[in-house]
Formats: C-alpha cells, sequence, structure tokens
C-alpha cells in the first residue's frame, strides 16, 4: 500500500458517514471528530494531493460535516458535484427530475408520519429513508411502500445501512462521478495514486470501477458495527477512528517522502 500511495498527484476519494464520522442514529446528530477533520485538513495542504468527498449526503451538507476547505465534494452520490471552495453544479439531465423528487418526498413524509422511528432526509435531488430507529416489525412493509413510491414515479431505488434511497433514473453513482474525477485530475496517470474509503454498499461502485481503471488504486472498506460483508475493497480497517489512523500515516509517509527528496 505504501509504495502505491507515494504517487502524484494523490487523489483521496472519502465517503463522510461511517468513514469520517461514526454512523449516527439520525442524520443530524452525526459529526466528524476534531483530529480528523485536522487530517483531512492536512491532506488538502500536501502538494500534489486532491481530497474528495464522496457522500450521499447533499454537498452542502457533506461539506459542512467535515468541515473543512480547499475539498472536492462529490454530493448525492455525485448527482452533485463542487469543486474546491465553489458552488456545488447539477447535471441538467438530473434538473428535470426534480418534481418528481418533490412528490415522493411527500409521499414517503406520509408513510413516516405512520411509521414511528422511519426519517425522511430530504436532499433535494435524492430522498432518503431511514429506519434504523424503527420497530423491525415494521421494515417490511415500510420498505414495500417505498417500493411502490419509487416505481410510480419512475426513480432509481437503492439500498444501504438501513436506509431506502430514491434517485433520478440516470446512470450516475459514486463508482461513474469517482473515476470521472479521477480522469479529470490525472490520477489514472502512471505515476499517480488513488485512495477510496467508504463503508456502504453504494461505495462498492466506487471500489470496482476504480480498481477496473487502475489496478494499482486502493481500496478501504470501513467495517464498523455491521463488521465483515462481501465487499470489492482490497483493504479494511474496523471503524472511523482506524481510518483516520490509517490517514495519519499516510501523512507522515509522504511528509518524510518529500523531505528526502
Amino acid at each position: 500500500m505504501a509504495t502505491r500511495l507515494a504517487g502524484s498527484p494523490f487523489l483521496l476519494l472519502l465517503d463522510v458517514d461511517g468513514t469520517l464520522s461514526p454512523i449516527a442514529e439520525r442524520p443530524e446528530y452525526a459529526f466528524v471528530p476534531p483530529a480528523t477533520q485536522r487530517v483531512v485538513s492536512d491532506l488538502t495542504r500536501m502538494p500534489g494531493t486532491h481530497v474528495a468527498l464522496l457522500s450521499g449526503r447533499g454537498a452542502r451538507d457533506a461539506h459542512r460535516l467535515v468541515g473543512v476547505g480547499d475539498v472536492w465534494v462529490l454530493g448525492n452520490h455525485g448527482i452533485e458535484v463542487a469543486r474546491p471552495n465553489e458552488t456545488p453544479v447539477v447535471r441538467p439531465d438530473v434538473a428535470q427530475y426534480a418534481d418528481r423528487i418533490a412528490e415522493a418526498r411527500e409521499r414517503c413524509n406520509a408513510i413516516a408520519d405512520s411509521a414511528p422511528g422511519v426519517i425522511v432526509e430530504d436532499k433535494r435531488w435524492t430522498l432518503s429513508v431511514h429506519y434504523r430507529l424503527a420497530d423491525r416489525s415494521i421494515v417490511p412493509a415500510v420498505s414495500a411502500h417505498v417500493v411502490d413510491v419509487a416505481e410510480q414515479l419512475g426513480l432509481r431505488l437503492t439500498a444501504g445501512k438501513e436506509i431506502l434511497e430514491l434517485r433520478p433514473p440516470i446512470d450516475i453513482n459514486k463508482g461513474t462521478a469517482s473515476l470521472a474525477l479521477a480522469e479529470t485530475l490525472g490520477a489514472l496517470d502512471r505515476e499517480a495514486s488513488i485512495l477510496c474509503a467508504g463503508d456502504d454498499r453504494t461505495d462498492e461502485d466506487a471500489f470496482q470501477l476504480l480498481r477496473a481503471a487502475n489496478s494499482r488504486a486502493v481500496t478501504v472498506h470501513v467495517r464498523g458495527a455491521e463488521g465483515e460483508r462481501v465487499t470489492a475493497a482490497e483493504f479494511h480497517v474496523s471503524d472511523p477512528d482506524e481510518m483516520r489512523t490509517l490517514l495519519e500515516q499516510i501523512v507522515e509517509q509522504r511528509r518524510i517522502a518529500s523531505n528526502g527528496r
């Protein structure tokens, strides 16, 4: 791993919830520890290094949560892209689904109103229905209702950690967004390095496409409370604390290498 992460440009694609931030019971309870904020900030200041937040959250919300400047943000699973310190941009083919997402929001809010513990997270261009706090007995019915909403409105439905997400039916995901950014920044070149880390099933698209495009790309699954599962990632760490330790080691390694040149 050390050899493969010594190149330039160096692109880090970092999921937020469950990777930089511990998983929280509710989205608004999540936080990124100060020590993690510091190491991410350190990375943004290193020569030839680009940090991108790769999140299911809206781009502005992901940026707010991490609280570090000079980062790229791929929000809403890549539907929104924000260059460092700039406003997020949404593709025109996404914007046309705004009315359908708004209708899905109303219907899912109605589902949540009659299902204690179910939370609807409105991310404008996508919608997340969280059932982490709901009684297990109602989850099948809630899931069936959300599936019906997606089918009736022609939206794409994906599943994550105790969450159902509705998105526009277009071929954008964390993998396609990561690959596009890597190409833009020259991170697929022979002398470049890539690290991609995430904890959820939605991160698997990024692991797979990056490794297919560049066999030297380093992919890391953050296990968390879920523990071990099948993943396309080549490496793993136990939780966000171990992920922070790995990032700290990368900073130290690249500082030593830079001073030795």
